[in-house]
């Protein structure tokens, strides 16, 4: 089975949508103040219905839009050892988060804070903000500790399959996943020798995160009942090297080029040689009307298709 996974992206921050084909029951992750809207049509859109919240950790950066969720049957997800005011339900590492009739593994992965937690199952990990496209957390929050972080992301997340597709709490560089093979083999945080090494190599000073405005985030995510905004920007960057990456430069077509391209489309069809053309749009934008011939495979879903896509 495969879940339905729409990324919800804002300023670098990341929020999901996981849902389940058959009952098409879903829950919400690390919803951000600002983006209620998005997710209430996205989830609409998808006849899905919202069944729990999840925030994999205590927020710092940015506020949690999780209490314009919270419902009579839509409980809020958080770790046991969230230090939030506000009624949760507690998950351990090993239990079990249903959605519909999918169960997705708790992992606790601590370093960023001591509450963080990621879900695993069904080829992909929602790694929260621990494990990040070519990088790791901050670690200079008040509780961070980033050889904990270390230890968590090398023992806990780099042990699954290495396959597994990584959709992190944050990117800043536009790119939609990892999996835990290139994570494995490319990032540099991941290449030292141990938690001692790389806490070492940050040379970070413990709170030193903490900014007035990253104070100001906390007091209102740890609040039982708090008085949110309406939109909100962002009071800090998790990822330890945000800037970290290269884009790709992706050519564009001239005008001249998209129409003989469209042409080959209809000759073409589905033929098995020549360019096949993939839209990218949700199943629902598809289906209202879409160029003869393309295929669709919404953007959630491209790194499930990996191997097809090669």
């Amino acid at each position: 089975m495969r879940p339905i996974l729409k990324t919800i992206a804002s300023d670098g921050c990341r929020s999901y949508v996981l849902g389940c084909a058959e009952t098409r029951a879903c829950i919400l992750i690390d919803p951000k103040v600002g983006n209620e809207g998005i997710y209430r049509s996205l989830i609409a859109s998808y006849g899905l219905e919202l069944q729990g919240v999840f925030d994999t950790h205590t927020h710092a950066d940015h506020l949690s839009a999780a209490t314009r969720f919270m419902a009579p049957g839509v409980p809020l997800y958080m770790s046991h050892a969230t230090p939030v005011k506000r009624a949760t339900h507690p998950l351990r590492d090993g239990d079990e988060l249903t959605v519909g009739r999918l169960s997705f593994h708790v992992i606790e992965v601590p370093g960023h804070t001591p509450d963080s937690l990621a879900l695993f199952g069904y080829g992909l990990v929602l790694s929260g903000d621990s494990l990040f496209v070519g990088s790791l957390a901050r670690a200079d929050f008040i509780g961070s500790d980033p050889e904990l972080l270390y230890r968590s992301v090398t023992e806990r997340l780099m042990t699954l399959p290495e396959g597994t597709l990584v959709y992190p709490g944050h990117d800043y560089n536009d790119i939609l996943f990892t999996t835990i093979e290139h994570e494995q083999e490319n990032s540099d945080a991941l290449q030292h020798s141990d938690g001692a090494a790389y806490a070492l190599s940050l040379n970070a000073t413990p709170g030193a995160g903490n900014s007035n405005a990253v104070n100001a985030n906390l007091s209102l995510n740890l609040s039982p009942a708090p008085d949110l905004p309406e939109t909100a920007g962002n009071a800090a960057a998790c990822c330890a090297a945000p800037a970290s990456g290269s884009k790709v430069q992706i050519p564009e077509l001239a005008p001249a080029q998209a129409s003989e391209l469209h042409q080959n489309l209809a000759s073409e069809g589905d033929s098995t040689e020549g360019p096949h053309w993939i839209d990218v749009r949700d199943p629902f934008e598809f289906e209202h009307g879409h160029i003869p011939h393309t295929r669709n495979i919404p953007l959630g879903e491209l790194g499930f298709r990996l191997d097809e896509l090669k």
